[in-house]
């Protein structure tokens, strides 16, 4: 793979109970790189991005950012975190601030940027989002793809190295699922490191520099965008592209 490698992960498990989730999965993502991670409900995508940043905790096996091994135990992982962005797909803004507080209090708190600094910026970010008439609104005032575009813009405060976006327009109405992802292609071209999970076949093949297919716990093919689509070779991916294409 061409580029510098930003997250290697190695020999990674996740099981809950029972049931494995991730099994023995091992692969690269490069700076400025946007890889989109597809498969069937089940197949281990969701708890995949969230072992990246270790919102869930593998059972075994490695996940290793900028040269750091964040599953040793002796890593503080909230500094790490700070570089690893996280968009969910339900928005997780503070019902009880307003856009501008929920986009300034983390790097305030926790970067120790200024109330005039940090505002800023907000505004520079809401400028791009065309969301600056927004900024004195709270959650409960905006529609779907708004709320997503602030907590796009929320990761973007933090100053991030990767971004990982889970799902990031399954909870929008189909009429706002454009705006969000005409900001993830925005991001895409100015050179963001992305890992995108996605329902979204058009756009991922459109943004994506290499696609993932996770299927049962594991990487079943890793190719790029249009190889993946034009000559998939695993069968059950191309099952997979038969019925959602």
């Amino acid at each position: 793979m061409e580029g510098n490698s930003i997250i290697q992960v190695r020999n990674l498990c996740k099981s809950f109970g029972e049931l494995q989730v991730l099994n023995d999965i091992s692969t690269d993502f490069m700076e400025k790189q946007v890889v989109s991670i597809i498969g069937p409900s089940g197949g281990g995508k969701s708890t995949f991005l969230r072992c990246l940043n270790l919102l869930e905790t593998p059972t075994s096996g490695h996940v290793i950012f900028n040269g750091v091994d964040l599953c040793e135990k002796k890593v503080d992982i909230n500094v790490h975190r700070q570089k690893i962005g996280m968009v969910f797909q339900h928005f997780n803004l503070f019902n009880n601030m307003n856009v501008m507080k929920n986009l300034t209090i983390a790097p305030m708190r926790i970067n120790g940027k200024s109330k005039e600094e940090a505002e800023e910026k907000a505004m520079e970010f809401l400028k791009r989002m065309d969301l600056e008439d927004k900024a004195e609104s709270y959650p409960s005032q905006l529609s779907g793809g708004q709320k997503q575009r602030i907590a796009i813009v929320r990761s973007l405060m933090m100053e991030p190295e990767v971004m990982l976006f889970d799902e990031p327009t399954s909870a929008l109405d189909p009429e706002m699922i454009g705006e969000v992802l005409d900001v993830i292609k925005q991001l895409a071209f100015e050179g963001m490191t992305m890992l995108i999970v996605t329902h979204e076949m058009r756009f991922a093949r459109e943004v994506s520099d290499r696609i993932l297919f996770l299927d049962g716990g594991k990487i079943d093919e890793d190719r790029n965008a249009d190889e993946f689509f034009d000559d998939p070779h695993s069968p059950r991916l191309i099952s997979f592209l038969q019925k959602v294409l």
